[in-house]
C-alpha cells in the first residue's frame, strides 16, 4: 500500500614470440676458407599468457523502495504489483526528501527508484546531496519528470537536465526517461499529470527494467 510520506568481458591474451635466425658470415679475403653452413633459423617456443575473466554482472533482485512526490500516487499500485514499497508525498520537495531519506538510513534497500523535482524543480547540488546520502553500493534510479505546459512549471527542463546528467558523475545512477516516453505516449497521461492505467503499467514496467537490468 503506498505510503504517505518514493562491458565488455576484458579478455586479455597476451601473445610473445620470437624468431631467432644464424647470421652466416663470409669474409671476401679469404676465398680459400669453405663456404658457411646454411643458416639456422630457431623459433622460440610461443607463450600465451593466461586468460582472465571477471565474471558477468547479475541482475539485481533484491528489495526496490520508490520514493517520491504526487507522480508516485498514481503508479503506487503498478509498482507494488512489482513488488516495490512505495513511499510517496504530494507535496514532498527534493529538499524534504533528502532529510527524510537521511533518517532512513538503514532501512532503505539497495535499490531506490526516485521521482522528484516536480515540486519547485531541483538544482544539481540536491541531487548531489541525496547521491551521497544514499551512497555509492545502492542502486539509484531517478524519473525525469514531466510537468503539464503551464506557466508555473518552467524548472521542468533545468529539471531534467540535471537529473539526466547524474550517471556521468555517478557510477551507481541510472535514468528512467519519462519525460521522453510519455511525450511520445500521449495516451499514457492525464491533463493533471496523473497517469492512465496505461500510463501506470508502462511506467512500471519500464522502471523494474532499469532497477534490475545488469549493467
Amino acid at each position: 500500500m503506498v505510503r504517505v510520506l518514493a562491458t565488455v568481458v576484458a579478455l586479455a591474451v597476451g601473445f610473445t614470440g620470437g624468431l631467432w635466425a644464424g647470421v652466416a658470415y663470409t669474409d671476401s679475403r679469404d676465398a680459400a676458407l669453405p663456404a658457411p653452413s646454411p643458416a639456422q633459423t630457431v623459433d622460440d617456443t610461443v607463450t600465451t599468457a593466461p586468460t582472465t575473466s571477471r565474471p558477468a554482472p547479475a541482475p539485481y533482485t533484491g528489495d526496490v523502495l520508490a520514493f517520491g512526490d504526487f507522480f508516485f500516487l498514481s503508479t503506487g499500485p503498478c509498482l507494488e504489483a512489482k513488488g516495490f514499497e512505495v513511499d510517496a508525498q504530494a507535496g514532498r520537495r527534493v529538499t524534504d526528501a533528502a532529510s527524510e531519506l537521511s533518517r532512513l538510513g538503514d532501512e532503505v534497500p539497495g535499490a531506490v527508484l526516485l521521482h522528484l523535482g516536480a515540486n519547485g524543480g531541483v538544482a544539481p547540488a540536491d541531487l548531489d546531496r541525496i547521491m551521497t546520502i544514499l551512497g555509492p553500493e545502492r542502486i539509484v534510479v531517478w524519473s525525469t519528470i514531466q510537468l503539464p505546459d503551464d506557466d508555473r512549471y518552467t524548472f521542468e527542463d533545468a529539471t531534467n537536465a540535471a537529473i539526466s546528467a547524474l550517471p556521468q558523475k555517478y557510477p551507481n545512477a541510472r535514468i528512467v526517461s519519462w519525460n521522453a516516453l510519455s511525450l511520445t505516449n500521449p495516451t499514457w497521461v492525464n491533463a493533471d499529470g496523473s497517469l492512465t492505467a496505461a500510463g501506470c503499467e508502462a511506467f512500471a514496467d519500464f522502471a523494474e527494467t532499469v532497477v534490475r537490468a545488469a549493467i
